[in-house]
């Protein structure tokens, strides 16, 4: 009776999974306009612009290093992280921090016409800081930027694909 019961219990949670529309995020699909890309304003080998450069090539972008005629352009205006204060402690001392990514851009098709005018993601990460633990907790705040480097990029291809 309990195993029957439980088979009909997890058939019926992967039906209701199945049917909320729930899918794995998969690659984004952009215009055929923005298949030959090249980024400016960010650089391509570290940092954010790397990780741009990958997940547009993930997607079947090609971004090129050297700008060509008919190639779409993407200008990163404004790229900055900030690490804030959130919480003092009783002893007077940070024991929390936000750290705070945004990033305006804007794209031009391959013809020179502006697809989006600018364009601002933003990106929030918080973290418990400890005194006793500064190695560690600099680690953490590296893996972080990591993180808000990936979500800003997420947000930047969501952008990307809405474009028609």
């Amino acid at each position: 009776m309990n195993r029957s019961l439980l088979s009909v219990f997890v058939g019926l949670s992967l039906f209701l999974l199945a049917s909320c529309g729930f899918h794995l995020r998969g690659s984004a699909t952009l215009p055929d306009s923005l298949k030959t890309m090249y980024v400016q304003g960010v650089n391509l080998q570290q940092g954010l612009g790397l990780e741009l450069k990958r997940t547009l090539t993930r997607n079947g972008v090609t971004v090129v290093s050297d700008y060509q005629q008919g190639t779409a352009v993407l200008t990163v205006t404004e790229n900055k992280v900030e690490r804030r204060v959130l919480s003092v402690g009783s002893d007077a001392k940070v024991s929390e921090y936000g750290l705070h990514g945004l990033i305006t851009f804007n794209v031009s098709d391959g013809q020179g016409q502006v697809l989006t005018k600018s364009q601002q993601v933003e990106a929030q990460r918080d973290y418990r800081f400890d005194q006793e633990q500064v190695l560690g907790k600099d680690e953490e705040e590296r893996l972080l930027r990591e993180q808000l480097d990936q979500q800003l990029v997420q947000g930047i291809l969501r952008r990307l694909s809405a474009l028609k």
